[in-house]
């Protein structure tokens, strides 16, 4: 009929088009992961990021809204912003975002509400959700007396019992899917913190001394030493019974001898020296003789009963006199 022929198309041309756009696909999902991030999350932190440049937030009002609901965000809403913390400054957030046991980990998982005011250690801890934590750094339920489990059983295969449709598969979105036996213990009981409820009570600040002082500041560094310099955002500065100072240096010796302890949470032990020199280098050593000899009457003139306590047990100290 005088038109042209059909065309043809071989299905071999077809056939390396489809392989080269698989190709191509294969090596964008290569090259968009990382061990601590999926493709398609890369690609939703990069919609979020667009989202956010095309259309950003307007004021402080809608600002405050969007961190005080962080609970409702996703992790690649927060990474848009304010990236994946994977280098960060503090220990806490490399830990946890770099481990392969917390994968999916998201920001909103941590830090249900942010606020936006002062920024401090003390605010950033309190950002984040305790219950959280406490899922895995707590005591594991079954190591409790009442339980049915032996302590043996708490080191034994957890696929024993837990396999098949009781397999180690964990129903929280955050934590891979795929976990090692001997990472089990870990979480459940192993990687317990030193706990009280008196953390949560609002008058906390005003009740942690005398708790630190008796735990002693290592128990605190368990939590508080990832980076944060916890205690220096408030101990670093001259508290106010310091001040004035010429009012301090006369009120200090009823003070120190209340509980000298509370001297040595900003003070070391020679600070003392500075003005009070009879204790001369030695002094450690012998100052057990002298007590023996003189009494601790001229002690407690500087120092509180329970100073002896910093170093020695009632045990020590009565082997020590009596000698």
């Amino acid at each position: 009929m005088g038109g042209q022929p059909p065309v043809t198309r071989d299905p071999r041309v077809r056939l390396v088009a489809a392989a080269g756009l698989l190709l191509a696909l294969l090596v964008v999902l290569v090259l968009t992961s990382t061990p601590h991030r999926s493709s398609v999350r890369t690609w939703s932190t990069w919609v979020w990021q667009v989202r956010y440049q095309l259309q950003p937030v307007q004021n402080d009002a809608e600002l405050l809204t969007l961190h005080d609901d962080a609970a409702s965000g996703t992790r690649e809403q927060c990474v848009a912003c304010h990236g994946d913390k994977l280098d960060s400054e503090l220990l806490v957030h490399r830990i946890h975002l770099g481990s392969a046991l917390l994968s999916n980990l998201g920001c909103p998982e941590c830090h249900p509400s942010v606020d936006l005011g002062p920024r401090g250690a003390v605010t950033s801890v309190r950002w984040v959700d305790v219950g959280f934590c406490k899922k895995c750094h707590s005591p594991f339920p079954s190591a409790q007396p009442e339980s049915h489990m032996r302590e043996e059983d708490l080191h034994a295969d957890c696929t024993m019992c837990h396999s098949g449709e009781r397999a180690i598969r964990h129903a929280q979105p955050y934590l891979s899917q795929v976990v090692e036996v001997s990472e089990c213990a870990g979480c459940h009981g192993g990687r317990a913190l030193p706990w009280t409820p008196l953390h949560e009570r609002d008058d906390w600040l005003e009740l942690h001394g005398p708790e630190a002082l008796e735990a002693g500041d290592e128990s605190c560094f368990e939590c508080h030493d990832f980076g944060l310099k916890f205690c220096d955002e408030c101990h670093a500065q001259t508290p106010p019974s310091h001040i004035p100072e010429d009012r301090w240096l006369d009120t200090h010796p009823q003070a120190a001898r209340t509980d000298t302890r509370a001297c040595y949470t900003c003070h070391e032990t020679s600070f003392c020296k500075g003005c009070h020199l009879n204790h001369e280098d030695g002094w450690m050593e012998s100052h057990p003789g002298f007590v023996r000899d003189n009494g601790d009457d001229s002690c407690t003139e500087c120092h509180s009963s329970s100073a002896c306590s910093f170093c020695h047990t009632e045990l020590v100290v009565s082997d020590e006199l009596a000698q």
